[in-house]
């Protein structure tokens, strides 16, 4: 049976005409490829007082193919190409046709076998759609924008801004493997559309693809622009935005937000810009590629807790800013109003709730451990009898909204900390979805059993790896080995300032975990260190990181990783909360420090070298030296 496929081709800008010798012409920018959605669209720059043009696509054979043209329109760069693998559609180019008059053409071939006679064109507001088979409306289509379970998920390649040939593989289920459902992401705002639901009931303004294939699901967002923009910073990109939770690191104090699934143009990257131009404050902004498919946007900061998301509209920009130099008027252009509020639970721990408003909403998601709030900056008013009435005797029985002065309003759910929330919102920005998975209540809190037989002045260092255990390798370089060598160094340094010090391992050989913790409770130390060298599958991390598990041993993890990053010359990772089974095990104040990445070409050779290994043992050892003399007070 032919596998179910269809295209849609979205243009993120209106398309432009009519055409005249006159008029200026529009900017065909670029031809992306979203695999988060299996989304092809063009870009367009919008050319002064252009109107809306009808677009017709006519049919070749040998090869089997369709093309339509952008009437008065030009295209920016070289042509363009992408070419699909397992797909139903083999290649789209994209090409200045003509110049005189000026017109783009967009040529699509097809498998042998496909009946281009399917293929129709809508038009939905100005964003136009080319299908290729019914497209069975059953559900309001939403983007997540913020995820607290979020997963890095593989993509085959990047093709935004694509001004080169791109192959883009598509994937395919194993027989045993349930086919996907795949929605189909239409990119920008549908204005006026009013689409009929599955269940009977209406959302306005909301449009949604639901169908089965073989289409795996990917997400991705391409960031190519960070801009300083009133005292906090403006991220832009294409695709589809989505954050994680905001925590705050210390040592220097840090206001942080990973976007997963997201790539970070490389000229961009890790550059420190500052937020505030006149002087008024010193924070700073950085954006890297944290992981190979995430990105790490930190803002350094004294005031680093009163940072907040705000989230656009169309889901294409963040902004993250100190909230007490936020002008809501800056953010939004409409009024919206709170139209309607439905609820669903989709099973014993899982309930959702969707807001729609009558125009397009920007809004800021702020999450405790206790609660959770967001604040809608354009929104004026509700009808708070028929939201409780909705509300009443469902999950969400004890969500309130209440209107804050000068602000919008804010919208307010009790939660525990271990509850997991995600928050979607639809393709025009005009309805919200709130996704709460109830988790397992935690149990109070253990406190910390340490040892008092612990002996002051007597420190367990631990280095990571061993024998028949690698750890991380690199162009013939093992981590177990620079691990070695930094304890020994470090274990040089203590002893000679009259501290006593015991090694898990003092040569190449195998300790299994359980007893690098049992040696530690046999020797019963004042603190344990291990020491490791970070890896990733992208070679752009690097820098240290120190991680701690009880909250006992923080103390420890931010004095010694401040002495490292006053003594070495890499990149700040920070501070991390981490359940290493060596630092959750051990029953004293412990740290593990990851002295660098032997995945990054560059901090790879510095950390063989033995200036950097004799920087950091010194670096560790005397964050040791200054925790037991604060500890000894």
């Amino acid at each position: 049976m032919k596998r179910i496929f269809f295209l849609v081709i979205t243009f993120l800008m209106l398309i432009f005409g009519p055409a005249g010798v006159n008029a200026e012409p529009s900017k065909v920018m670029s031809l992306n490829f979203d695999d988060s959605s299996s989304v092809v669209y063009i870009n367009l720059q919008e050319a002064p007082d252009a109107e809306f043009q009808e677009l017709k696509f006519s049919k070749l054979d040998n090869p089997n193919r369709i093309y339509f043209d952008i009437e008065n329109s030009v295209l920016i760069g070289e042509k363009q190409q992408l070419v699909f693998e397992k797909s139903d559609i083999k290649e789209i180019k994209l090409s200045q046709f003509t110049t005189n008059p000026d017109v783009v053409r967009t040529v699509i071939t097809f498998d042998e076998n496909f009946e281009t006679s399917k293929v129709k064109l809508l038009y939905v507001n100005g964003n136009i759609i080319l299908k290729a088979l019914p497209l069975p409306i059953q559900n309001d289509y939403f983007n997540t924008i913020y995820d607290e379970n979020s997963q890095n998920l593989p993509y085959s390649s990047l093709t935004a801004n694509s001004q080169v040939t791109q192959r883009v593989s598509v994937g395919i289920d194993t027989p045993n493997g349930a086919p996907n459902s795949v929605v189909q992401d239409i990119q920008k705002a549908f204005q006026n559309s009013t689409l009929s639901n599955s269940d009977g009931k209406t959302y306005d303004s909301v449009i949604s693809v639901d169908l089965s294939s073989n289409l795996k699901l990917r997400t991705k967002y391409f960031i190519n622009g960070v801009h300083a923009k009133n005292g906090g910073v403006l991220v832009n990109g294409i695709g589809q935005l989505s954050t994680a939770k905001m925590f705050c690191l210390d040592s220097p104090v840090r206001a942080v937000i990973d976007l997963p699934n997201t790539f970070v143009d490389k000229s961009i990257r890790n550059k420190e810009i500052a937020l505030c131009a006149d002087g008024s404050c010193k924070d700073t902004v950085k954006i890297g590629q944290f992981e190979y498919n995430k990105a790490r946007l930190v803002v350094t900061s004294d005031r680093a807790d009163k940072y907040i998301p705000v989230y656009s509209a169309d889901a294409q920009s963040l902004l993250f800013i100190n909230s007490d130099k936020l002008k809501h008027t800056d953010l939004v252009s409409c009024v919206a109003n709170l139209n309607k509020a439905f609820v669903r639970k989709i099973d014993s721990k899982t309930n959702e709730l969707i807001l729609s408003f009558t125009n397009p909403v920007a809004l800021s998601i702020l999450r405790t451990d206790n609660s959770l709030n967001l604040y809608l900056f354009n929104v004026r008013s509700y009808n708070e009898q028929d939201l409780i009435k909705t509300l009443n005797n469902t999950y969400y029985k004890k969500f309130t909204m209440s209107l804050l002065p000068q602000i919008g309003v804010r919208a307010s759910l009790d939660l525990n900390k271990s509850d997991i929330a995600r928050i979607d919102q639809s393709v025009d920005g005009k309805a919200i979805k709130l996704i709460i998975t109830q988790g397992t209540k935690e149990k109070p809190a253990e406190k910390a059993v340490i040892k008092r037989g612990a002996e002051k002045g007597k420190i367990v260092l631990d280095a990571g790896h061993g024998g028949s255990d690698y750890g991380a390798i690199r162009e013939g370089i093992n981590e177990k080995d620079i691990t070695l060598d930094i304890t020994r160094r470090v274990a040089s340094i203590l002893k000679s300032k009259g501290y006593k010090v015991a090694l898990t391992r003092t040569d190449d050989i195998y300790v299994t975990l359980q007893d690098r913790v049992d040696f530690s409770e046999k020797e019963a130390p004042e603190i344990f260190v291990s020491i490791h060298v970070n890896s990733a599958e992208a070679t752009e991390p690097c820098g240290i990181e120190t991680h701690y598990y009880h909250d006992y041993s923080k103390e420890l993890a931010k004095v010694v990783h401040s002495h490292l990053m006053k003594e070495i010359d890499t990149k700040d990772r920070g501070l991390f909360k981490s359940k290493f089974y060596v630092i959750n095990h051990t029953k004293v104040p412990a740290i593990l420090v990851e002295t660098g990445f032997l995945s990054n070409t560059e901090e790879r050779a510095a950390l063989v070298s033995e200036s950097r290994k004799q920087k950091t043992a010194k670096a560790i050892a005397e964050g040791i030296i200054e925790y037991c003399r604060l500890q000894s007070k």
